[in-house]
């Protein structure tokens, strides 16, 4: 089990605090034989699965965190019979490097793998919730785009390649797909993965699947048909029992080092070595991968990058708030047959968008009952995550009261807020990947890991960190 040290209250409260077997934990992998040794920011699934890989190749690796849990955004709780979700609520399994590590773990024969009902996704159009179409019949026979629009797709394969690599989502969808699939199916697309503004977030960035369909065969049509399929997310959609904070944990335990409340206060190169500063201790390694939030980078980064690292300062964020409902059975009207809804910001509704939880996974909710996880906020409405949770709530139900057919209150509900959730893939998105390269450059055996460089999705924070590990 993690290790849990005292927490650094100023210079003389470590001193006086850190016990003798504390101190000697912190330096075990230093005084230990090893050929090769790491030390590890961050004990999220980026920073443990990295450290697992490592481990498994014959390195002694140390993670440090300077919280009491490990996991990072993956928190789960059971209340009443209802398991919540206030992070991330699915991992899609699409990466190859996130499914041999989950293979090799048995972290994946272990997971749950979403309901069928889970393929049916939902938009509000009408007044109503109407299915993505998922197949080219279905498609034309959908509701969702107007005739012309329709016929307008027919020609996407014959427009001519973009050339500007800061293109928007927004203009890259008008100008292969034309304003209303922008409107009724990639806006709300959107909003459930990013909470952002197509507008503004660049498409070789934040979809980089979409801009490389383009840029290698010359139409997104054409691409996904010889790739096989569509293009949007393909893959497996899991969790696990007890939902996804059981990956990070299993990851620490066989981890085996994972020392909690030890918060970096330095980091510094010297002799040929990184060494880091916890409390007034301090570890010299091989390797030093940062797996944190941004700010922590920057924190120990800026006396060796200085002004460089302006653009982690400058990353914008769209905050989240979470509200967990849960009803019984007979008072929603809507069967529930699907992953969930999104809500295109052209509906004038403030959610952005809701999972039916208890479809998804088994065990979500007690027998009787279902659980929805619904979202608000996001880049477009930042002030709604102030609302008191009164105010969130209600304004969850009023949105979706005509679209589910809420008969009754909810019998639970829930609430949590992330004033920093999802960073924008925007306009200088460049210079955040150019310094996070300035930083590495700089300290020669460091690495950076984090949903603000190489995507936001826990399956690319996992294929991130394996692929780091492995390069090592």
């Amino acid at each position: 089990m993690p290790r849990i040290l005292p927490r650094r209250d100023g210079p003389e409260d470590a001193r006086n605090r850190l016990a003798p077997r504390a101190k000697a934990a912190l330096h075990e992998s230093v005084n230990e034989s090893a050929s090769r040794t790491a030390v590890i920011v961050g004990a999220g699934v980026s920073g443990l699965a990295a450290a697992v890989v490592l481990r498994r190749r014959g390195w002694r690796v140390t993670v440090l965190d300077s919280s009491a849990r490990v996991g990072g955004a993956a928190r789960a709780f059971r209340r009443d019979g209802f398991l919540c979700e206030e992070g991330p609520n699915t991992l899609l399994v699409s990466r190859p490097e996130t499914r041999a590590f989950l293979e090799e773990t048995g972290m994946l024969a272990k997971a749950c793998e979403a309901a069928p009902d889970a393929q049916n996704r939902f938009v509000v159009f009408g007044g109503r919730l109407v299915a993505v179409p998922a197949s080219p019949a279905a498609f034309f026979r959908s509701p969702l785009l107007s005739l012309g629009a329709k016929l307008r797709l027919c020609g996407e394969p014959f427009r001519p390649r973009g050339r500007d690599p800061d293109e928007t989502l927004a203009g890259f969808v008008r100008r292969r797909l034309g304003p209303e699939p922008l409107r009724e199916l990639v806006g709300p697309f959107v909003s459930g993965v990013f909470a952002g503004d197509p507008e503004r977030l660049l498409v070789r960035h934040a979809f980089p699947r979409l801009w490389r369909l383009e840029q290698e065969h010359g139409s997104l049509i054409r691409g996904a048909l010889k790739k096989g399929g569509g293009a949007g997310p393909k893959g497996k959609l899991v969790s696990w029992p007890g939902g996804l904070q059981e990956l990070p944990e299993a990851l620490a335990r066989e981890t085996g080092d994972v020392r909690l409340g030890a918060e970096v206060s330095a980091l510094r190169r010297e002799g040929g070595r990184l060494v880091v500063r916890v409390f007034d201790d301090e570890l010299g390694a091989d390797r030093v991968i940062l797996a944190t939030d941004v700010d922590t980078a920057a924190r120990l980064l800026a006396p060796h990058l200085g002004d460089a690292l302006r653009p982690f300062r400058e990353i914008l964020w769209a905050p989240i708030a979470v509200v967990h409902l849960g009803f019984r059975r007979e008072d929603v009207a809507h069967p529930l047959n699907g992953f969930g809804v999104l809500i295109s910001r052209a509906r004038g509704l403030r959610t952005l968008g809701a999972l039916f939880s208890s479809t998804l996974f088994p065990g979500r909710a007690p027998e009787g009952k279902v659980l929805l996880t619904c979202f608000m906020g996001g880049a477009l409405d930042p002030e709604a995550t102030l609302l008191d949770d009164d105010a969130l709530v209600g304004q969850t139900l009023r949105d979706l009261d005509p679209l589910l057919g809420l008969k009754a209150a909810p019998a639970f509900r829930h609430t949590a807020r992330w004033p920093r959730a999802i960073p924008q893939y925007e306009s200088r998105h460049g210079e955040v990947a150019g310094a996070c390269a300035a930083a590495e450059a700089a300290l020669p055996g460091l690495r950076l890991l984090g949903n603000f460089r190489g995507g936001i999705s826990m399956n690319d924070c996992l294929g991130n960190a394996v692929a780091a590990a492995r390069e090592m």
